[in-house]
């Protein structure tokens, strides 16, 4: 389902009534719509939306920009249109919303602007941006069994682990990079199997961004970290990896095991001076060396045991 953010100060009778049509709209093709008030509207939560309607009017103009600027770099590759109280050269403004939205390579939906009070026109108008701004889900029966396996990984151990358990799903595409995973892949599936590679005590960014993007999905997740499994480290970045996963989506399973260590980039932290941010000690060096190898044959077997295990939930 797509989803929608309607940003705009709502206390404006005019925002308002422009919000709601808006939202009334992109509901009709079947999208989950939340309209968010621009004075605490969070912006660091707006990559799990895929589209986003912004309200401006002279009287909140600073508040727009600062918003409209910091939610741009959340929203890459998302729909973004603009609405409002027509500013004194309303297709300039447009032009100008749409060549910032280019640059933080937003795709550029259009804007609707009224004088005064908006007329029944002005509302059909919004009604019809509504519609615009979102993507109608295409039903795809064809593909109701069919897993995407999506892998983000700067060493290969991710990729490792997301080839071995392809073996466990019958009907699977992939392994993907997730670099390459659009908002109509996730729309098109209801299963995926994320492999992932830990980052400072949770998932990579970009495997966190995914999963922020998609709502009521299936998720198994698998990944690899430098430290031992049974350590303390290994049970908090589950217990992070499994909340976030949880949050808006079902969890089916999750499954760590020890990945190999890029050794030439952490000994370069060795260089740095002991009770500065980054320093690597020599102890802590020996100990990451441990890691080589891995995930050894024993761990990609136990993680395709895993997943064939976790989709008997199914």
């Amino acid at each position: 389902m797509s989803r929608l953010a309607v940003i705009c100060n709502s206390s404006i009778e005019t925002l308002a009534a422009m919000a709601s049509a808006i939202a009334a709209g992109a509901q009709g093709k079947g999208a989950h719509v939340r309209i968010l008030d621009a004075s605490c509207a969070d912006t660091e939560r707006l990559s799990c939306f895929d589209a986003a309607a912004f309200g401006f009017s002279p009287a909140c103009e600073q508040m727009f920009w600062s918003v409209y600027v910091k939610a741009l770099e959340k929203l890459p590759g998302r729909r973004v249109s603009v609405f409002g109280v027509c500013p004194d050269n309303a297709d300039g403004f447009a032009d100008m919303l749409c060549r910032i939205g280019s640059l933080s390579k937003t795709v550029w939906k259009g804007a609707c602007f009224c004088a005064d009070a908006p007329s029944a026109e002005t509302l059909a108008a919004c009604r019809a941006l509504g519609e615009t701004a979102v993507r109608a889900r295409e039903e795809r029966p064809d593909l109701a069994d069919t897993v995407p396996i999506i892998f983000s990984t700067i060493t290969g151990n991710a990729y490792k682990l997301a080839a071995a358990v392809s073996e466990a799903v019958p009907n699977h595409v992939g392994p993907y990079n997730i670099r390459y995973i659009n908002d109509e892949v996730i729309e098109k599936f209801d299963t995926f199997i994320l492999s992932y590679w830990c980052n400072h005590g949770t998932a990579d960014d970009d495997t966190i961004e995914l999963i922020r993007r998609m709502r009521g999905k299936k998720l198994i997740v698998v990944g690899t970290l430098g430290a031992a499994r049974d350590s303390k480290h290994a049970n908090d970045v589950c217990a992070r990896v499994e909340a976030l996963a949880s949050e808006n989506n079902t969890l089916l399973g999750h499954y760590l095991c020890r990945g190999s260590i890029d050794l030439r980039r952490t000994a370069a932290r060795m260089r740095i001076p002991e009770g500065q941010k980054g320093h690597l000690s020599a102890e802590r060096f020996e100990k990451q060396k441990l890691s080589l190898g891995h995930p050894d044959e024993a761990e990609l077997a136990e993680a395709k045991a895993a997943v064939e295990a976790f989709l008997k939930k199914l």
